[in-house]
């Protein structure tokens, strides 16, 4: 069973807005899988647990404490992104700031150079 969370929200994006994120998708990914990763729908019946397309978020993270000071030397100076990224960065750090979601929900989608980017854009 398939609980829809947010349907409004994922009915009010445009197609391009779509595909802009299934752009960023693994090819290999579920239809599934996209829609659980931002968020729209809750599986209940747990049945996608077993499959291999979904990767746990924390899988993917790196909490070692020596890199926090890398990301410090990086706060410092503005990264710089291709223009086509950049306005995507602040289209989400605009979305953001009107709460529609959070920085979390972007980690794991984009690079950190990215996401690091919209984090500069927020403050």
């Amino acid at each position: 069973m398939v609980e829809w969370i947010d349907l409004d929200e994922l009915l009010d994006k445009s197609i391009g807005d779509i595909r802009e994120m299934l752009a960023h998708e693994d090819s290999d990914s579920s239809f599934r899988a996209f829609l659980i990763e931002n968020g729209w729908i809750e599986d209940t019946d747990n049945e996608y647990d077993d499959n291999d397309d979904y990767e746990d978020d924390d899988d993917n993270y790196d909490n070692d404490d020596d890199n926090w000071d890398d990301d410090e030397e990086e706060d410092d100076e503005d990264i710089e992104l291709p223009s086509d990224q950049e306005e995507l960065a602040e289209e989400i750090a605009n979305d953001i700031d009107n709460n529609k979601y959070t920085i979390d929900s972007i980690i794991g989608f984009y690079s950190e150079e990215f996401v690091e980017r919209v984090r500069q854009l927020l403050d």
